[in-house]
């Protein structure tokens, strides 16, 4: 079944991808960091999305993405027949060099591109290496499949989240399925996001050294529901996907919950939506995007679980009900005016959503259309904090079970001057 749902998206999406008239085409140029030419860099159409409105296809799904060419003598590359109507994500990669993502590429905008490679570095021993290998249910190698470091353990057994000095940001898996990612310093172990088109995503901790670990990569659940309003579906909003326990790792790297981004994905006319390749088994929130439908209503969050590989899971509808307004007023502590073009937003406490407006110069603010539950107010206000220091907090808690109309944020100078006496 879920086999033959991902065949049609991919049909769905290339019938539409190919009915767009005059298509472009995306020439560039790959370089090493001194600006010399690299021949034979591969160029790839990694992930695509509208350049207007919200997708309704997987960032991988549309008939573009997979395109893929190489670089000739001159560092050289074109990319033809491209939908007009997409932004394009790039992935470069070469051997003996750091592969590198160049997003958002629109060439009805900019036709031509320059991409800059990093050279790895020489490997001398592998106390900060970890190898791998990809590969699918089967066992087949996975190619072009794209392995990011989340963390790594110091030789102190202390987390480094991020993307500390010497360690390389990217690799990207060969026709082998195998990949390699180095640290400039000892690591007994990594974590590693592991993402390839088609398959769910995955986190994995992997050992340092000369042995090489595989991780399988599976197809994921798709998860198919509606968006609902007065019993009509609603389109051109957007659907967001978060799981419930998005949890932590601790000293070792062992996971607990489920860190995934969240996915985004809009609605058809008629208001259905299709998510594809979902980790399991995990439990999920399902939600409608405030700022998506923020002029129509507020959507209860629902909850779905995906259990097992090829699982085809339809979410209850989610229904466009009445939301709560809240209205407001930021007050800066030394009684001046708020500066113009300042912002304030708003965050739930138990999905991934928010909404963000301008500030009035007299500090007024107000949301509408807001599900009831749990919130965080962000103001931003150039030179001002909450509570007046350089690490927070930032922000302010709100619980919403009605309309509220007189809240006061009041925000401090961070690092005020000092009194002077004569």
């Amino acid at each position: 079944m879920l086999k033959t749902l991902m065949v049609g998206v991919l049909l769905l999406a290339s019938a539409v991808s190919s009915a767009a008239a005059g298509r472009l085409n995306l020439s560039g140029k790959v370089v090493d960091t001194s600006g010399k030419p690299l021949a034979d860099a591969t160029i790839m159409v990694y992930h695509a999305g509208v350049r207007t409105g919200y997708s309704t296809f997987c960032p991988s799904c549309y008939a573009d993405c997979g395109k893929r060419v190489v670089t000739d003598a001159e560092g050289s590359f074109e990319i033809a027949g491209l939908s007009p109507d997409l932004w394009f994500e790039l992935l470069a990669a070469r051997d003996g060099y750091i592969a590198e993502f160049v997003k958002k590429v629109d060439p009805a905008k900019n036709a031509n591109v320059t991409i800059a490679l990093a050279m790895k570095p020489t490997l001398t021993d592998f106390s900060g290496v970890v190898r791998g290998r990809v590969v699918d249910p089967d066992g087949s190698p996975i190619h072009d499949a794209v392995v990011q470091p989340f963390a790594v353990v110091t030789e102190k057994n202390e987390n480094i989240f991020g993307a500390p000095p010497g360690l390389e940001p990217i690799a990207v898996t060969d026709a082998k399925g195998e990949f390699s990612i180095s640290y400039a310093k000892p690591a007994p172990k990594m974590l590693l996001s592991i993402e390839a088109r088609g398959m769910a995503p995955k986190f994995a901790t992997m050992e340092t050294g000369p042995e090489r670990h595989t991780v399988t990569l599976y197809d994921g659940a798709a998860i198919t529901g509606r968006l609902v309003a007065n019993g009509k579906g609603v389109g051109n909003a957007e659907i967001g996907l978060i799981a419930k326990n998005r949890g932590y790792f601790d000293s070792d790297l062992t996971g607990f919950g489920h860190p995934y981004q969240e996915v985004r994905i809009g609605t058809n006319p008629d208001g259905s939506f299709t998510i594809t390749n979902v980790p399991e088994p995990v439990e999920w929130y399902l939600y409608a995007k405030m700022d998506s439908i923020a002029q129509q209503g507020a959507t209860i969050p629902v909850e779905v679980k995906t259990s097992h590989d090829k699982e085809y899971v339809h979410a209850p509808d989610l229904s466009v009900q009445p939301g709560f307004r809240l209205k407001g007023t930021v007050v800066l502590s030394d009684g001046k005016a708020i500066p113009s073009g300042m912002h304030i937003g708003i965050g739930s406490d138990r999905f991934y959503d928010t909404q963000t407006t301008i500030l009035s110069t007299d500090g007024h603010f107000e949301f509408e259309n807001l599900p009831a539950g749990d919130y965080h107010i962000f103001p931003s206000v150039k030179g001002y904090r909450v509570k007046g220091t350089e690490f927070g907090p930032f922000d302010v808690p709100v619980s919403l079970d009605r309309d509220i109309n007189d809240m006061t944020v009041t925000v401090f100078p961070v690092n005020p001057a000092p009194a002077t006496t004569k």
